[in-house]
């Protein structure tokens, strides 16, 4: 009797198991047939019947999901697949739980840690919560935790690769100062490619933005720092030009460099030769970025970080893609990419002169609206 309980088990566990090979366009299908809104069921789908499938096959959960998702004819994106996954992983006994459905949904896709998401189904209980109550209570939370980790570090820190500020924080760089950059992107990149003790470069110091996180925050006091610009904004800030003379620092000798080069590095002014050629202006690009890039190389000591910010360049049917340039170059001299962010631009920032231009004639060209920072390591 025993027996046979255990065959018909196995045989049980069999048919949850789509046949092999695995067939992208079979899974499609039946994904397809699900109602949008039924969360629970594709979830259950997805983990009883795919995932084990994927795993005997050497693939990645994500990976199935992204390829699912990227399918014609797939009509849930991957952030939807995700979801639903994670929905029935966790609650895989939802229909026995005292809330409505929706509370365990919001709990799987919106709290990461287990004792967090028990702690609120115990509160919602309790406390007869709506899902009102509950978003509310989870978004404030989140809203207490981001106010305590500005304090602790003095800054908002971003666990992220988006950083956008809406607003500068005033501690830090001078206001109204042309290509000020908001100093919590800085911040941030300080954060997590330096460490207690580092020697710090800027370049292109503009209004001593770096400077002044170095010098106000407690978290990063332990840091020395040099600051170099063309136009020195105040008396901390050492007159150099990187393209005539290099940075006058000994080879070797810092530890992580942080370089914003002004926008005239890569964008020409096109009010009056609106068709000026990429070619040209890529020519010019590699022969500036290779003798700031061989300067980094020289200064950073090994294992040494190098952050530069980088955006794209459009003209009317001709784009250039520098983040992808400076890689290049930085790869070429055996340089490790070891992170990257995007930095949207805060409303407002968006119009360029370019742009502007480009409408009155009647031309149609997109603008860039983010830049990147792209972080290097010497080997």
């Amino acid at each position: 009797m025993a027996q046979k309980a255990k065959k018909s088990i196995a045989s049980a566990k069999r048919t949850v198991v789509p046949p092999s090979p695995f067939s992208v366009d079979d899974l499609v299908k039946e994904l397809n047939s699900f109602n949008v809104d039924n969360y629970w069921d594709l979830g259950r789908f997805l983990v009883d019947k795919v995932m084990p499938v994927a795993r005997k096959q050497g693939m990645f959960e994500d990976q199935v999901l992204k390829m699912v998702s990227s399918h014609p004819g797939i009509k849930f994106p991957f952030s939807m697949l995700k979801q639903c996954q994670q929905y029935y992983s966790y609650y895989p006994d939802v229909k026995k739980r005292l809330l409505p459905e929706v509370f365990y949904f919001d709990l799987a896709t919106k709290v990461d840690e287990t004792r967090r998401r028990d702690q609120y189904e115990k509160m919602a209980v309790d406390q007869h919560w709506t899902i009102s109550d509950l978003r509310k209570k989870i978004h404030d939370d989140e809203t207490a935790r981001r106010i305590d980790e500005r304090t602790k570090y003095g800054f908002d820190l971003r666990e992220r690769n988006v950083w956008t500020f809406e607003n500068p924080d005033p501690r830090f760089g001078k206001t109204n100062f042309k290509g000020r950059m908001p100093g919590q992107l800085i911040a941030n990149a300080l954060y997590y490619y330096t460490k207690s003790g580092d020697y710090i470069v800027d370049p292109f110091a503009g209004s001593g933005t770096l400077g002044d996180i170095l010098d106000s925050l407690p978290h990063f006091n332990d840091r020395k720092y040099k600051m170099y610009d063309v136009n020195p904004a105040d008396e901390r800030i050492i007159r150099n030009n990187i393209l005539l003379t290099g940075i006058p620092e000994q080879s070797g000798s810092v530890d992580y460099l942080f370089l914003d080069p002004p926008a005239e590095y890569t964008q020409k002014d096109s009010s009056s030769d609106f068709g000026l050629g990429s070619d040209a202006a890529k020519a010019d690009f590699i022969l500036k970025f290779k003798g700031i890039i061989r300067e980094c190389s020289r200064l950073l000591k090994s294992g040494g970080k190098v952050s530069i910010v980088m955006e794209p360049a459009f003209a009317i049917t001709e784009f250039i893609d520098y983040p992808a340039e400076v890689t290049i170059l930085f790869r070429d001299l055996g340089f490790k990419q070891v992170g990257k962010a995007y930095m949207p631009r805060r409303s407002g920032e968006s119009m360029t002169k370019n742009q502007g231009i480009s409408e009155m004639r009647g031309i149609k060209v997109l603008s860039s609206d983010c830049r990147e920072l792209l972080t290097f390591q010497k080997p």
